[in-house]
């Protein structure tokens, strides 16, 4: 029998998250080291209001760094 993989919708940031990693430089730091990208790279993401914030990585990132929940990153 095979697995079946567990799809989800794709959820959409808030733009709260995007306005914090702009103005807080140690979790846009923090995002950077994590995904392992520039921080202009993660600026510019923040900056157009990227699907790529999404990503595992940057979610842990916002999520140790902030102490938010799920439902303050993601809208419903």
């Amino acid at each position: 029998m095979k697995n079946q993989a567990n799809i989800l919708k794709p959820r959409k940031i808030r733009g709260e998250v995007f306005r914090k990693i702009l103005e807080d430089y140690s979790l846009l730091k923090k995002i950077a080291d994590e995904t392992g990208n520039r921080e202009s790279t993660v600026t510019n993401w923040a900056y157009r209001e990227s699907d790529k914030v999404s990503n595992y990585f940057s979610v842990n990132a916002i999520k140790k760094h902030t102490g938010w929940k799920d439902k303050q990153i993601f809208q419903s």
